[in-house]
């Protein structure tokens, strides 16, 4: 029988430039390993494991470019999606992306906020169903797309048929 290899996050904080982060998970081992300008942690999870990450890029403009996805660690011959910074093809739960100033309270920030609120409820969010994480994904991207105005007619729900 074939020894299961974990499925690794290589996480990192350049100062200044790019993050990525464990938001939540459980990882069954974790090391750091220092470079010359950050230090790299090394999260490892098994399969059927669920984990989120946060990827942050600031520019120079005082904008920046945030990602927060769910992830599901797989068996290796299962299909999945390959994100960077991951070893290993990895199922994908919820993916929200946020661009903008620091501040601005977008759909990062509040998942976020909602990670914090069910940890504060005494929950651990990797032992969620998954299907809560994709859920409030697509909940988050509709509200917004319709906050900002890019789908939906100016006279609202009224004008829709359900037919």
């Amino acid at each position: 029988m074939k020894l299961q290899a974990p499925t690794r996050l290589f996480a990192y904080d350049q100062p200044g430039q790019r993050i990525c982060r464990l938001c939540f998970g459980s990882p069954i081992s974790q090391r750091q390993v220092q470079h010359s300008d950050y230090v790299e942690t090394i999260h490892d999870f098994l399969p059927t494991q669920r984990f989120g990450v946060v990827w942050w890029n600031r520019r120079g403009d005082g904008n920046q470019h945030r990602v927060l996805a769910v992830l599901e660690a797989l068996e290796t011959a299962k299909i999945g999606v390959k994100v960077p910074d991951v070893s290993a093809k990895v199922l994908v739960h919820a993916l929200i992306e946020q661009e903008g100033p620091a501040g601005e309270d977008g759909p990062v920030d509040g998942f976020l906020l909602l990670l914090d609120q069910i940890r504060d409820g005494g929950s651990a969010p990797e032992k969620l169903p998954s299907l809560i994480f994709r859920m409030l994904g697509h909940h988050i991207q509709i509200t917004r797309c319709f906050h900002e105005g890019r789908v939906g007619s100016p006279h609202g729900w009224s004008k829709v048929c359900l037919n």
